[in-house]
């Protein structure tokens, strides 16, 4: 692949799996190609078993592949990313993983060592060399900081929780506490280090194993960590536009925003990609397809996913509606992607916290602003209870016996499935006329089909 630029490593990263290489390590990537960085990232392996060895055996370089739709035209690049300094096993080199606080040049942290990697691990402490936890690794590397008389970092977690920052600051200081180390480390920590709630998007399979050799052959060398990845990328991070200092994302062109509102983003993301997912899960399983592509294939289901977002997710929603507009137009051409195959029925996984969830705020908030019950979120809610009633589809094998034993015992009553407190955290019979219209929906899905439903409502 060539040899590597010699860059300061200005960011500490937690994580080395497909997502990270193929987002955060490429968008530096392509920062230092486009000339407004000039730095290089320590990767740290968060867990006994990773992939730091076989970062190691390719000199920690590796190719991203970027398949799919952008601006309505077919993509397909690859970037060979240079970007990693050293890779650390804190497993077997704790000494080394210290000193990586040690380095001034050394200015962010990044991680992403799923949603469970923030809580507090009870068995670690002060002595731990390791610590089996991340949030107590991170409090020994910024302790070593601190003790260095060195400025604090930028942290930018990157697990898919709400608050990760936060959350991560108050799982840091509960370490400090539990390990009795001194106050003033504890105020340096809140005082000194800018812990940034962010929300990551970027749909990532990872390693193309059914078409790796070709890919060898058409590329002239071999990876064994190549990351697939899509064209569409988001970052959103809330805090101050200092960040844009450090992490000049934007001006190499990259969809980074820094901004003082991420639950907008949050909403944006949650409503109008989530949203839809969640409904296409139910109502095209119900017409015998299988993947969302097939879904936004079909002429009716897409027409009936764009009305859906345009005239009952849109309107809730806080950011500009012309920015909406666009994100839902990414999305469409997202779904779309020939390269990446999203089963419906892993989407359908765990229905009925998601309807909590992604689609039952959009009907509240269609009631709250008085355009009344939105019949296409609605019809979703029919055809989650079709299914589940044994009716059409099929119901996902993983999924709570709890659920499946609530609506056996509804006997097919909407009225009395709808109140079950325990599917749906309150009585939805108290939202007036959902039961009636659902009901509705539920026979007609019955006796007319769901793709003559959906066609009336593109």
């Amino acid at each position: 692949m060539g040899p590597r630029p010699l860059r300061p490593t200005r960011i500490i990263q937690f994580g080395e799996g497909n997502f990270l290489r193929g987002f955060v390590d490429w968008q530096l990537q392509k920062m230092n190609d486009a000339g407004v960085f000039d730095g290089g990232v320590a990767v740290v392996q968060p867990l006994p078993s990773g992939r730091v060895a076989e970062l190691e055996t390719q000199d920690r370089l590796y190719t991203v592949l970027i398949e799919g739709m952008q601006d309505g035209q077919p993509v397909a690049s690859h970037d060979i990313v240079t970007a990693i300094n050293r890779a650390v096993d804190p497993y077997r080199d704790w000494d080394g993983f210290l000193a990586l606080a040690e380095n001034p040049d050394t200015t962010i942290i990044i991680s992403n060592t799923t949603e469970a990697g923030i809580a507090v691990d009870p068995t670690d402490t002060g002595e731990s060399a390791p610590p089996k936890g991340f949030p107590a690794k991170l409090t020994h590397l910024l302790r070593r900081r601190f003790q260095a008389n060195l400025p604090g970092f930028l942290i930018l977690p990157c697990e898919l929780i709400d608050d990760n920052g936060p959350a991560l600051r108050k799982a840091v200081l509960e370490c400090a506490s539990r390990f009795a180390w001194e106050d003033d480390f504890a105020h340096w920590v809140e005082t000194e280090n800018q812990f940034c709630a962010t929300l990551v998007d970027r749909i990532t399979p990872g390693y193309p194993a059914n078409r790796a050799e070709a890919l060898w052959q058409e590329w002239g060398y071999e990876d064994t960590l190549i990351v697939k990845t899509e064209p569409f990328m988001l970052w959103a991070i809330q805090g101050s536009a200092s960040i844009e200092q450090l992490w000049p994302a934007a001006k190499a062109g990259l969809n980074v925003v820094i901004t003082d509102d991420l639950a907008a983003y949050h909403d944006q993301k949650v409503y109008l990609l989530n949203a839809p997912h969640t409904t296409i899960a139910q109502l095209a399983r119900l017409a015998g397809l299988e993947t969302v592509g097939q879904a936004v294939a079909d002429t009716g289901f897409a027409a009936f996913v764009e009305s859906q977002m345009d005239e009952e997710i849109i309107p809730t929603l806080s950011l500009p509606r012309p920015v909406l507009q666009a994100f839902a137009a990414q999305v469409l051409q997202r779904f779309a992607n020939p390269s990446i195959e999203h089963r419906l029925a892993d989407i359908a996984l765990n229905s009925a916290s998601k309807f909590v969830s992604r689609l039952l705020p959009i009907i509240k908030a269609n009631l709250t602003d008085g355009r009344g019950l939105p019949p296409r979120t609605c019809l979703a809610l029919a055809g989650l209870l079709s299914i589940y009633f044994g009716r059409g589809g099929n119901v996902v094998a993983a999924d709570l016996p709890a659920v499946t034993t609530a609506f056996a015992a509804a006997d097919g009553s909407v009225p009395t499935v709808l109140a079950d407190a325990s599917l749906w955290g309150e009585d939805l019979t108290a939202i007036p006329g959902l039961a009636q219209l659902v009901g509705d929906d539920l026979a007609k899905i019955e006796s007319d089909g769901v793709r003559t439903l959906v066609r009336g409502l593109s």
